[in-house]
This record gives C-alpha cells, sequence and structure tokens, in this order.
C-alpha cells in the first residue's frame, strides 16, 4: 500500500513538478527563445515567383522583432491576425516548432492578370477581381494585361475578365500564355491580342472554352497556310471568322 501511495505521490505531484521546474529553468535562461522564422509557401504557382519573393521578403522583415521571443510568450492568434494583413497571403496556418522555430505556412493569391496605372506601375489582379499594391515591372509575372479605363473602375468587370481567362487552356496555339492584352467592349465583349502575331481575338463572353478551342485550331491552319491575320472573330455562334492584314 505505501509503495502505490509513493508511486502515485511521484507520478502525480514530483515528476510533474520536477518537469515543470525544468521548463521554466530553460525557459528564464533563452533555451525557447525564437532564433528562426521559417515562412513555407503554400502550393504557389509556377512562374510567380519574382512577384511572391518580395513578399515573402517583406513578411520575414516584418516578423523579425519576434526573434529572440520565448515560443512561450508568443500569441499565435494575435500573430495570424497580423500575418493576415498582407493583402498577397490568401490564407496562413502559424504554429511553434520547438524548441525555438517559428513556422509560418502561408497560401499565396495566384495572380491572374495585371492592370497598368495612369502612373506606370503594374497593379496585380487576383481570383475575386480585387488589386493588389502596385508592383514594378521586374517583378510582374507572366500573365496578360488589361487594357481600358474601365477596368480600373468597375471591380466586377475585373473578375469577368479573370473568368474569362481562367475558361482559356495554359497550353496550346491559342492559350494564356500567348495572350499579351485583353479589352472590352460594351456591345462585342472581351478582345485578347496575342503576343508573337498581334492578331486579335474576339472572344465575347460566354461558351469561352469552345471559342478558345475554335481559335486554337484556326491559329495552327493559318501557320501552316502561312496567312497573316489581323483578326479571328470567335464571337459567332457556329464558326470563326478571319481577317486577313490585306482585307479591308
Amino acid at each position: 500500500m505505501k509503495k502505490l501511495i509513493f508511486k502515485l505521490i511521484f507520478g502525480f505531484i514530483v515528476l510533474p513538478a520536477s518537469l515543470a521546474g525544468t521548463l521554466f529553468y530553460l525557459n528564464k535562461n533563452g533555451f525557447f527563445n525564437i532564433q528562426k522564422i521559417d515562412i513555407v509557401l503554400e502550393n504557389p504557382t509556377p512562374g510567380q515567383e519574382q512577384f511572391l519573393k518580395p513578399n515573402v521578403d517583406a513578411l520575414e522583415a516584418a516578423l523579425a522583432k519576434y526573434k529572440g521571443t520565448s515560443l512561450w510568450h508568443i500569441k499565435l492568434r494575435g500573430l495570424s491576425k497580423e500575418v493576415g494583413t498582407f493583402a498577397w497571403i490568401e490564407n496562413s496556418m502559424i504554429s511553434r516548432s520547438w524548441p525555438s522555430t517559428l513556422s509560418v505556412k502561408v497560401r499565396p493569391y495566384e495572380v491572374k492578370l495585371l492592370f497598368m496605372s495612369k502612373n506606370g506601375k503594374l497593379i496585380p489582379i487576383i481570383k475575386d477581381g480585387s488589386f493588389l499594391e502596385p508592383i514594378e515591372p521586374k517583378q510582374a509575372p507572366d500573365v496578360a494585361l488589361l487594357d481600358g479605363d474601365s477596368f480600373a473602375k468597375k471591380n466586377e468587370l475585373r473578375k469577368k475578365a479573370v473568368n474569362v481567362i481562367e475558361q482559356i487552356p495554359a497550353e496550346g496555339s491559342f492559350s494564356k500564355k500567348t495572350i499579351s492584352e485583353i479589352r472590352f467592349d460594351d456591345k462585342e465583349g472581351f478582345w485578347m491580342t496575342m503576343i508573337k502575331t498581334g492578331i486579335r481575338v474576339k472572344i465575347g463572353e460566354d461558351q469561352v472554352a469552345l471559342k478558345a478551342a475554335r481559335v486554337s485550331q484556326v491559329v495552327d491552319y493559318l501557320e501552316t497556310r502561312q496567312f497573316d491575320a489581323r483578326v479571328i472573330d470567335a464571337n459567332l455562334s457556329k464558326k470563326v471568322l478571319v481577317r486577313l492584314r490585306k482585307d479591308p
């Protein structure tokens, strides 16, 4: 009976007190002070590294003030709110990595399109049509540029443009990679300009994926026959109209 009581006392009082004392001693002597802040990007979009790097650097600089602070004293909820103020971050998860690392896992927004402001700076656009902070050209990801003042004023129009570009394939003769600019006309819908040839493609607003496939076939045909087109009108019910550069 005495042995049982001794074991209970040791297990429930002495051992926890000893452990608590050890942790208190280590904490007081800086064993748990943050030495490293590990920022990890979750599923970053390929080709957007030049956009993300300065943003990650800015986040790292903002969090540097927590180095030397004990992990025990860090309030993760408050830190999460602080990280959430960075507009380029869609979601984040912060955790303690014992004994001395603060782990910050962030999911960045993908830049879908760009808009050039009047002062010449490029403004990234995300999936809901919202603007992020302006960036320098060297930071710009390889996405199409929206052209027209109406995009500056109307978030819904930017969101509609994102929806249209998302229906266009990532690869192919007519794809996201081949489009340099996107314009919008109230009567005709969306127009796109191809990078290599300068061909203007009238795509409209509906059945974009189907029209894009048709345009891709037409572009392949034009290249095979060495025709020099200036306009491809895909905004028709069942056919695609091509205007060559020599046409009126």
